[in-house]
């Protein structure tokens, strides 16, 4: 085995077609997360962005995004913002812990990789698997809630309530993100960084194949309530970034969005939402199937490895126990 680490930008036509064909071997490589045009969008935004590329007997095997952290530690590219991730790669058994050595990392750490890729299946964290939701529109519509009490009470204040599929609007990812960070202060942590806007506006605008941005509007009247970042891909249109106005936050436009979102989709062959692997109550009330993900990390070293293992195990002793003498 044979790994070289270069910039996303480095990669040239062979690479970007080897990867794309790797894309389409398996069902998850297919999410837009797992993309080249993900992948160099970060690269142009974040200078520690990086592919490991594993080559075995001269070939090109696969490919693992990445960016570096402190201490020699990887991290999932475009971390925090990617929902999906692991080898891009042909099929051939890699042997990850030797991609992480060679990569002249101390570890790799990830939060949301198929478990279908048996080659990080002994690195899993215990507590980690977790299934990750999905909309199968083949599967039917008929579950997700219509809203329609609330639908007629806004439509009663503001006007008839709508769906715009795609606003090429750029003032719409800014009342997304002002949104967001208002509810959530973990997004306005993550939207403080530049980088991290210059990213979703750069896919909010990409027309790419592997990696599309869509960005979907809810309105009332002319009024916009809620708005859907998803990224689309071949196969699934990704859920990325949603958020509403706070000031109609008793008619739930968010939830309210979901069902014309999934009908726009159905209309345009689009065949499921991936509802990403947050354990959000609302995401399994909208869902009908799902697919496992798990968190982890590879070491580079064997007594790394086995030593944080102890730790975790401690830790989660120390909290059973701690939740048992309150209990």
């Amino acid at each position: 085995m044979r790994v070289t680490v270069v910039r996303p930008g480095d990669l040239g036509t062979v690479e970007a077609a080897l990867w794309r064909s790797f894309q389409h071997s398996t069902p998850e490589g297919l999410n837009p997360f797992m993309s080249l045009t993900y992948v160099q969008a970060v690269g142009r935004a974040r200078a520690n962005a990086r592919v490991a590329v594993v080559e075995e007997h001269g070939q090109i095997a696969a490919f693992l995004p990445f960016e570096l952290g402190t201490h020699g530690l990887g991290m999932p590219i475009g971390y925090p913002m990617n929902n999906l991730q692991g080898f891009i790669g042909s099929g051939v058994p890699i042997d990850a812990r030797r991609v992480v050595k060679q990569a002249r990392l101390r570890g790799w750490r990830f939060d949301s990789v198929p478990v279908d890729q048996r080659t990080f299946a002994s690195f899993h964290y215990q507590g980690t698997t977790v299934p990750c939701p999905i909309i199968d529109l083949a599967k039917g519509m008929s579950h997700i809630s219509a809203r329609e009490k609330a639908r007629r009470a806004l439509e009663k204040q503001h006007g008839t309530v709508s769906l715009e599929w795609n606003s090429t609007q750029a003032a719409q990812i800014d009342r997304l993100i002002e949104w967001k960070s208002h509810k959530y202060h973990g997004a306005s942590l993550l939207f403080s960084d530049p980088t991290a806007r210059s990213i979703v506006k750069e896919l909010a605008a990409s027309d790419s194949d592997d990696c599309r941005g869509v960005v979907s509007v809810l309105l009332a009247g002319e009024q916009s309530v809620a708005v859907h970042l998803g990224l689309l891909g071949p196969r699934s249109l990704a859920g990325w970034f949603m958020a509403y106005d706070p000031t109609l936050s008793h008619f739930a436009p968010g939830m309210m969005l979901w069902l014309p979102l999934a009908k726009a989709a159905e209309e345009r062959g689009i065949g499921q939402i991936d509802l990403g692997a947050g354990q959000d109550t609302y995401k399994f009330e909208l869902s009908n199937d799902s697919y496992i993900v798990a968190g982890g990390a590879v070491w580079a070293r064997k007594a790394e490895a086995a030593c944080r293992k102890i730790f975790r195990d401690f830790r989660s002793l120390s909290e059973s126990r701690e939740t048992s003498r309150l209990s």
